[in-house]
């Protein structure tokens, strides 16, 4: 067991598989936190099949070969008959011409296959286990560089944590898949009909032309139709390993306990080799990309430039020069755009540098009536020559200082957060102490170096820009014989 006096009393421990234990006592409640990261996103998603990441992690509630099943030898025979029948029928739906009597009799195997393999299911028994057990907060997430799974639960229940989640990674079954990627598939058509989700997919893939950045985090719908239950195995023989996770709990526990029960149920989880994730790099842009999005939506816009991930020095300039344009109602888009000028509704920036790799630096905003979003679009580019001309104010970095530190201590008050910032950070920063050396670091910038920040990165020839408009009107027909 390791600590650090310097940072919060974080216990750390390492299994001889390569899984890492973070663990934060916290005894002011008779309860505990946990949350597991693994360093595995939508940027890792298979060729042709993208989407893939976020898929399983909905599939990781399905059960093991233990909880959701009445009888999982026969169930297996039953979701191999559902294999090969829904394999079938993909076969023939990615033909160039497909037979649609062929298909439509295909489809209806796999139903029969799938009502076969229902009769062994005991439905979200997993979820339903950890209901009884006075769980709150399960839920999981997937995310362009990690994916993570978390869960609050009576302090008296860590062994059954242990066992539980243990069984969940070594031991899945990715029962009724089919169904589960048909609501994914749903998912991802609600996701495009929605103006704002619509701009922000279009800016990636405009500003982003090779790095897998650019795929969106619920796939392509070409891509969800294509993969299998095959697929999804193989993806999780490859990431989910011990060696590709940081588990974190926070709250009323023992330390000697928890590495006690995580070689109990943790140990003999088998390590193996990761794939490579050496991805293409994006190539350096040379010219201003533009675009429009026509849509029944309020007029809004999306801009983007490129920057570092999290390992580039410039890494926390950008972050402070983010914090200075749109770090709430004193920070200059709101104090020019919104109150002063009044031509923007709202209008903010992200840097988005703690990232695996170099990706975006995007800004939002919408026109306030009558203005344009010409000149909302204007009005930005005044503000970024300015800060390029006008470093920031000692107070105005002080102000952005001051708001990494209360978000910091905002998050420690929820030991559900602390575990998930202390999972991810470790597992995708390689530091569980990231956000505290953030700051520090923070501390060492000064206005001098977001000027520059501003002057290396946002500039014309690294920008792109999305609008949404509504649709053009179609112009009325002319009557017969009438004046051309």
């Amino acid at each position: 067991m390791e600590t650090d006096p310097e940072y919060p009393p974080v216990v750390s421990y390492t299994l001889k598989n390569g899984l890492k234990l973070l663990i934060l006592e916290k005894h002011f409640a008779p309860t505990l936190s946990y949350s597991i990261a693994f360093k595995v996103g939508n940027v890792d998603s298979p060729k042709g099949k993208t989407g893939l990441p976020h898929l399983f992690e909905h599939m990781a509630f399905k059960g093991t070969q233990t909880i959701g099943t009445k009888d999982y030898k026969k169930e297996k025979l039953a979701l191999d008959k559902v294999e090969a029948a829904a394999q079938a029928m993909i076969a023939e739906e990615r033909k160039p011409a497909p037979d649609k009597a062929r298909l439509e009799t295909l489809k209806q195997a796999l139903a029969a296959a799938e009502k076969e393999a229902d009769a062994f299911i005991v439905k979200d028994e997993f979820t339903q286990l950890y209901k009884n057990f006075g769980q709150s907060g399960l839920n999981a997430a997937t995310a362009a560089d990690y994916t993570f799974y978390m869960i609050s639960l009576p302090a008296n229940r860590l062994e059954t944590l242990m066992a539980m989640e243990s069984d969940r990674f070594k031991k899945a079954v990715l029962r009724e898949f089919y169904r589960e990627r048909s609501v994914v598939m749903e998912e991802k058509r609600m996701y495009d009909a929605k103006p704002e989700s619509a701009l922000g997919e279009l800016l990636g893939t405009t500003a982003l032309s090779a790095h897998p950045y650019r795929y969106p985090i619920v796939g392509w719908l070409d891509d969800l139709k294509s993969f299998t239950r095959t697929d999804a195995e193989v993806f999780f023989r490859q990431f989910y390993v011990p060696n590709n996770a940081t588990l974190a709990i926070v709250g009323d526990v023992d330390p000697a306990e928890v590495i006690r029960l995580a070689e109990k149920y943790f140990a003999d989880w088998k390590p193996s080799d990761l794939p490579d994730t050496n991805y293409t790099q994006e190539p350096q842009q040379n010219s201003e990309k533009r675009f429009d999005l026509f849509f029944k939506a309020n007029p809004s816009m999306r801009l983007a430039f490129h920057n570092p991930g999290f390992s580039s020095p410039d890494m926390y300039a950008l972050m402070m020069l983010s914090e200075v344009l749109s770090g709430g109602k004193t920070a200059r888009f709101y104090r020019n755009l919104v109150e002063g000028k009044q031509v923007a509704l709202y209008a903010a920036a992200g840097s988005h540098t703690s990232s695996r790799y170099p990706s975006l630096f995007v800004m939002v905003a919408a026109p306030k009536a009558p203005h344009t979003l010409e000149e909302v679009e204007a009005a930005i580019w005044e503000e970024i020559e300015r800060i390029k001309a006008e470093p920031p104010t000692a107070w105005e970095l002080e102000r952005a200082i001051n708001s990494h530190e209360a978000d910091l201590v905002k998050n420690l008050e929820s030991s559900l957060e602390t575990a998930q910032n202390l999972s991810i950070s470790q597992q995708v920063m390689g530091d569980w102490k990231f956000d505290w050396k953030t700051i520090d670091a923070l501390r060492k910038v000064k206005p001098e170096d977001v000027s520059a920040a501003a002057a290396k990165y946002l500039v014309r020839s690294n920008y792109t820009v999305g609008f949404i408009r509504p649709p053009l009107a179609a112009k009325p027909a002319q009557a017969k014989g009438a004046a051309k």
